[in-house]
């Protein structure tokens, strides 16, 4: 399992390009959740069946993307 941690700024297309990503990629997230913090979007996305590389190329490309501030990606087990 791979949880992208990715921090935008706050607005209204912020979540939708995000979520947008994944779909131009045939990519269904596992979890994705997004809260609002010290006036910044914070959003986290978990994907399984990734391989690092993969996974890695994603959070670069993400962090490529209008409004995001910084991307990042690890990998996790999941919690049985």
């Amino acid at each position: 399992m791979h949880r992208f941690r990715i921090d935008a700024i706050v607005d209204a297309q912020s979540l939708p390009r995000i979520a947008g990503f994944f779909a131009q990629r045939a990519i269904v997230p596992d979890d994705m959740s997004m809260r609002i913090a010290d006036g910044r979007m914070l959003i986290d996305v978990a994907v399984a069946g990734l391989c690092p590389a993969r996974a890695a190329v994603i959070a670069a490309k993400l962090g490529e993307l209008y409004a995001v501030l910084d991307a990042g990606c690890e990998r996790r087990e999941p919690v049985a």
